[in-house]
């Protein structure tokens, strides 16, 4: 099953590059307006913007290609990005509107790099988790991977950044 994995070390050990498209013109209009509806927290605080949730998910999945280096807190905190998009991604009033496809296929493009970092078999007792938080990463920085020995009894190879 690995061999059916994308590539995402270039030969140099560094991350792919990966061609993003360009957002498309969102003006804060409807569909901006309902994102920030459904991304808004409970206590009245403004929602997200499309893209900035869709380079935050980004940034995040480039942390963790490069061997995520901090803790296994902070890796669940950076986490919720993905849960919030997946609310979005699966959230009814959204399915009307053409710019959620952009959303979804960028979220898409960084699934794709984010599961191939991760191991094949998820945390047991995590198993009835969603796929990006149930199954652990290949490789981490130090913390991270000392963090996922101590709390799961999984060995992650270190790798530095």
């Amino acid at each position: 099953m690995d061999d059916e994995r994308p590539q995402v070390l270039a030969p140099d050990g560094n991350p792919r590059a990966t061609h993003q498209l360009p957002p498309p013109e969102m003006s804060e209009g409807e569909f901006v307006s309902r994102f920030r509806a459904v991304t808004a927290g409970p206590h009245g605080q403004r929602g997200q913007l499309p893209g900035g949730m869709v380079d935050c998910w980004q940034a995040v999945v480039d942390a963790c290609l490069a061997g995520y280096d901090d803790s296994l807190e902070e890796y669940d905190a950076d986490l919720g990005v993905r849960r919030l998009l997946e609310a979005v991604l699966n959230h009814p009033e959204l399915q009307r509107y053409r710019e959620l496809s952009w959303v979804r296929e960028q979220v898409a493009e960084s699934d794709r790099r984010f599961r191939a970092m991760l191991r094949d078999d998820p945390i047991p007792h995590l198993a009835h988790w969603p796929w990006w938080e149930s199954h652990p990463p290949r490789y981490a920085g130090p913390e991270l991977a000392a963090d996922f020995q101590a709390r799961y009894g999984i060995h992650v190879q270190v790798r530095e950044t």
